[in-house]
């Protein structure tokens, strides 16, 4: 399953509707906490895709509290971070290359996120 986690109602149901097109099941998440709500509750593997800049925090702050937690962190298999911003702070730009995360610029660049998720293939 692709977890996407996009504060902006429009690009997350726009992702969410090409992905279940090209036949990935996928769901969506509106928040950190509604993230953290739909990884606990998954049952198999599934593949992150979170926005940076959310409204209540970051998807750094979410990747962080799912790494934190063993049990979590067995369930994600592919941590992936997308944003509109070019203007990374140094700080974002070490967290992000410490964790080794791939990160996409808006607008997403749809055969690259393919790309990313035929790596882990789960559809």
């Amino acid at each position: 399953m692709i977890l996407v986690v996009e504060d902006e109602d429009d690009v997350r149901e726009e992702l969410v509707e090409m992905l279940e097109l090209r036949r990935f099941d996928v769901c969506g998440a509106d928040s950190v906490a509604s993230g953290m709500e739909q990884v606990r509750a998954a049952s198999g593997p599934l593949i992150l895709l979170t926005d940076l800049r959310l409204r209540e925090g970051s998807g750094l702050d979410l990747i962080r509290q799912i790494t934190a937690d063993p049990a979590l962190r067995s369930k994600v298999v592919r941590l992936i971070l997308m944003t509109g911003h070019i203007d990374l702070t140094d700080q974002v730009n070490l967290d992000i290359q410490k964790q080794d995360l791939p990160i996409l610029f808006k607008p997403i660049d749809s055969e690259l996120l393919l790309s990313l998720l035929a790596q882990d293939a789960v559809t």
